[in-house]
């Protein structure tokens, strides 16, 4: 039969022997911890407690001084463990072991230090550097760490990217040369700041090159700069010519190159200047770039022509079948004439073509000229423009301004309303030649205007002239002194 003290011993051996389930402890970055001891009974007997992490001891009542271990590490006297200063690396399990003498055994009990501290992130790439060709796929990822696990979101040149790019991977189809530059992975636990990562993405392309402007005014004398703007990577080698030749660099002409800030890619104004320009430096300039991808050029051209008339109408100052205009003209020689063209608007009439001399053959750059518009019909609107005449040739056409005339019942102020709808962006086809290349319409135009302008003098000079005609006839028919005019 078994005796009552040795049941008593199986029933306590059975309700203290064994491991208890873990409890978690969670705390911030450099904070201590205080883990507790591990429950026993109190049966009046030696009790021998000793911590444990990862098969590493830490702790020992019996022998304080034995284990070695770190000096942020501290067991109580009532047998719970201290930790100071914690750090990520003290997250884990540590394990409480309580040993009695047989044959009640041990206790066993586990504890989880969970160390919060915040996000971090590093990029994949490690260099931060990913290099593509266009049309090929980029991948991106962001490897982050922290406790709470971070969550992460990308953005791109300061955008957020949609919700679908916030995982650790960033997978994108290169195929335009805009996808180029930083790509921001950010990874945010609610610990702290938000942690980021960027990755510049390059994508390699053949040279993009396009003109700042392509026509450029000058004259002999006059200091005059090319630029054109060339876009590529890996960066690309700059070339300019002249009339089909490669540009020969001097103290008069010389280049040199404006870097811009565009993440991702070469971007740079290459400028071609030119001192003093002579009359045979007018003519087609081309600005030629080449990388290992592929090549891009844009033309100029550097003429004495002048620049298009910038046609405007003198405010307040229209009447019922007459407008004021006034227009302004960029040309470093001298303006020998202009060619005004009008017509009213929705008819089909032609454009009429008016020569009109220059009031100042001096020297530019600015030349400016105010011209009356008679013989116009009350209440239509009209469109008009320009074009100014230096020695190298006929500049382009100006825009085309819209107007309108005073009807009879109308105000001047409400004229000026009417007709303040601006220049019309598109010009009109019209056919400009040089005096010595004129176009049939130029001829026809003049021939036109000329007879015209015979008839109405014939008709205004016949009643005067006829009294005198008669005159200078005597009754026995001879000739008076009084001669005919014409």
């Amino acid at each position: 039969m078994i005796s009552l003290g040795l049941m008593l011993a199986l029933l306590a051996i059975g309700c203290n022997a064994g491991t208890s389930p873990a409890a978690t402890v969670r705390s911030y970055e450099n904070d201590t911890v205080h883990l507790p001891s591990c429950h026993v009974e109190d049966l009046g007997l030696q009790t021998r407690v000793r911590w444990w992490r990862g098969g590493v001891l830490l702790a020992d009542s019996d022998e304080p001084g034995a284990t070695g271990s770190s000096q942020r590490v501290k067991m109580w006297g009532n047998r719970s463990l201290e930790l100071v200063q914690v750090r990520p690396e003290d997250s884990g399990e540590y394990v409480c072991q309580a040993s009695r003498p047989e044959p009640w055994g041990h206790v066993t009990q586990v504890h989880e230090i969970q160390v919060m501290y915040p996000a971090s992130a590093r990029p994949l790439p490690e260099s931060g550097q990913l290099e593509i060709t266009l049309g090929e796929e980029a991948l991106m990822s962001c490897v982050s760490e922290g406790v709470p696990k971070p969550v992460l979101a990308w953005s791109f040149q300061g955008e957020e990217l949609p919700i679908l790019a916030s995982g650790q991977r960033l997978r994108i189809q290169a195929m335009s040369r805009d996808l180029a530059g930083i790509y921001t992975c950010q990874a945010s636990n609610g610990i702290g700041e938000p942690a980021r990562a960027t990755i510049e993405l390059k994508i390699k392309h053949k040279p993009e090159v396009t003109a700042i402007r392509r026509w450029i005014h000058s004259a002999p004398g006059i200091r005059a700069q090319l630029k054109c703007q060339v876009v590529s990577w890996p960066e690309a080698e700059v070339e300019w010519y002249f009339e089909g030749e490669k540009v020969p660099y001097s103290r008069r002409f010389y280049r040199h190159k404006l870097e811009e800030s565009t993440p991702g890619t070469s971007e740079h104004v290459h400028v071609l200047m030119i001192l003093s320009v002579q009359a045979q430096d007018l003519g087609q300039y081309e600005c030629k770039a080449r990388n290992e991808i592929g090549s891009g050029e844009v033309g100029f051209e550097l003429s004495g022509l002048a620049e298009p008339p910038l046609l405007k109408k003198e405010s307040r100052t229209s009447s019922s079948n007459s407008y004021n205009f006034i227009w302004e003209v960029d040309s470093y020689s001298a303006i020998v004439e202009y060619q005004f063209w009008f017509r009213q608007l929705d008819t089909r009439e032609d454009w009429r073509r008016l020569v009109i001399p220059s009031e100042n053959e001096g020297g530019g750059p600015l030349h400016a000229r105010s011209f009356n518009l008679t013989g116009l019909e009350a209440s239509r609107q009209y469109e008009a423009l320009v074009l100014a005449r230096n020695h190298y040739g006929w500049s382009s056409p100006s825009k085309i301004l819209r107007f309108a005339t005073i009807p009879a019942t109308m105000t001047e102020e409400a004229a000026y309303k009417i007709d303040n709808d601006g220049h019309e962006q598109i010009p009109p086809a019209v056919q400009v030649t040089s005096d010595s290349h004129r176009s049939s319409m130029d001829v026809n135009s003049s021939e036109c205007l000329r007879n015209n302008f015979l008839v109405m003098l014939m008709t205004l000079l016949l009643p005067l002239l006829l009294p005198l005609l008669l005159q200078s006839v005597t009754p026995s028919g001879r000739s008076s002194s009084i001669r005919p005019l014409f």
